[in-house]
């Protein structure tokens, strides 16, 4: 899934651009979460970042249920400094 095809998934007019894992996560404290979203998709995952404004983002960790043809995934709000 690439950043255009999430964005209209989402059906957001923010800036949304696709991360690498460690950007995610990088001191490894979300492995589990991880773990648990690769586990319910096919075992690939993309991650993304939506700029909101200012210093307020979402993260996603999202995969694909092919079974049941869905995404699956979590998402995490933050406040950036």
């Amino acid at each position: 899934m690439v950043p255009d095809e999430f964005a209209k998934l989402l059906q957001t007019k923010h800036d949304v651009a696709g991360i690498k894992q460690k950007d995610f996560d990088p001191r490894g404290q979300y492995a589990k979460v991880v773990e648990a979203v690769k586990s319910v998709g096919d075992g690939q995952l993309a991650f993304f970042r939506v700029e909101l404004g200012g210093t307020r983002s979402e993260y996603y960790v999202v995969g694909v249920d092919e079974k049941a043809g869905r995404v699956v995934g979590l998402k995490a709000k933050a406040v950036e400094s």
